[in-house]
């Protein structure tokens, strides 16, 4: 055989292997995008491709931890958030076991991508407002990585629940999703039925202030409850405000964030110190607790705080509602929790109208 034969023998070798690794590459990313994954547009409008099949859960973000929980998945979360998560007064009463769960860090301060990867997760939930970071750890890992929010900048903090639904479909729960968004939507629609009827002119204004002094730029409850929020700020959820702004806003009711016991701002807290006895619902001992969340949103307190703030503010216009016995309906309906609104409303001295 010359060479010349010979070397058009390893050329039509070398064109044949290169049409099967190219037929192969084209199957295996076919394979990835159009079957045995499901496309989806997360809250922050990008285009994921999560597995059909998901196992393994890791969640950056506290909201979407408790809506797993919620949709019943709990045994699939493999790794959370650091602080926002372990850390969480309130949820781990409710999923104790989130306590023993690794913390990736997360909330801002990085993920240990590493021992996210260790943890060889299906598909990981992130929040909208670091979409970026979404993304480098999607690049970094192979991984999808799903981006939602109760109340992304983009609703001007109006709080919904689509990230159930969306949630539900990347873990394939639809129809617990569904049920659970109808639950909670159903509540929160005849609550502001109500409102609505009530002329802008005539509602309160008011605000609230947390664990730090700070006052919450984007507390859709109060809104929902009828309640004008004075320091309403379209990109802060928290940030400070001094006194001659809180007097200059001239309140008519404050709902103080209690959760952290140790370092919160209690209606006592404000009304013994002299600075705070210009301000009119100081005056007026209108200063009232409610528990906001933790590191975002609870599901259920969206709903739960509307309807305190709105019996609160509006007593006459919601004489048959019962917010302690709405408040263990919704937390048993999420969680299956019995009586827990009532323990938690004895230990954290919140206020029920």
């Amino acid at each position: 055989m010359n060479i010349k034969r010979i070397s058009s023998i390893v050329v039509s070798v070398i064109l044949v292997c290169g049409a099967i690794y190219a037929v192969g590459l084209y199957w295996h990313k076919s394979s990835h995008f159009d079957t045995g994954t499901i496309k989806i547009i997360d809250q922050a409008g990008r285009v994921v491709y999560v597995p059909e099949k998901v196992d393994r859960i890791v969640s950056l973000w506290p909201e979407a931890t408790r809506v797993l929980v919620a949709l019943g998945v709990s045994d699939k979360i493999v790794g959370v958030t650091t602080m926002g998560d372990t850390a969480d007064p309130i949820f781990t009463k409710i999923f104790p076991k989130l306590k023993n769960l690794p913390g990736l860090g997360g909330m801002g301060k990085g993920v240990n991508i590493e021992e996210l990867i260790s943890l060889r997760p299906d598909i990981v939930f992130h929040q909208v407002n670091e979409a970026s970071s979404a993304d480098d750890i999607q690049n970094k890992t192979g991984i999808p990585v799903v981006c939602v929010r109760i109340a992304p900048f983009t609703q001007r903090g109006k709080c919904r629940f689509d990230l159930i639904t969306l949630i539900g479909r990347c873990v394939h729960e639809g129809k617990r999703a569904t049920y659970l968004k109808g639950f909670l939507d159903d509540k929160m629609s005849r609550l502001r039925e109500v409102i609505s009827q009530i002329p802008r002119d005539d509602r309160l204004k008011g605000f609230v202030i947390g664990p730090t002094k700070m006052v919450n730029g984007h507390c859709d409850p109060l809104e929902s409850g009828g309640v004008i929020n004075v320091a309403f700020r379209k990109y802060d959820v928290w940030y400070h405000a001094n006194l001659e702004q809180i007097i200059a806003w001239e309140p008519d009711i404050i709902f103080c964030h209690i959760l952290h016991k140790t370092t919160g701002v209690s209606p006592d807290y404000i009304c013994s110190h002299p600075q705070w006895q210009k301000v009119k619902a100081v005056k007026d001992k209108r200063i009232y607790n409610v528990i906001i969340g933790y590191c975002g949103w609870y599901p259920e307190t969206v709903v739960i705080n509307a309807m305190q703030i709105a019996k609160t503010a509006y007593p006459e216009k919601f004489k048959d509602l019962d917010v302690e016995k709405e408040g263990n309906e919704i937390y048993e309906g999420l969680y299956g929790v019995v009586d827990f609104f009532s323990n938690l409303a004895e230990e954290y001295n919140i206020y029920i109208p």
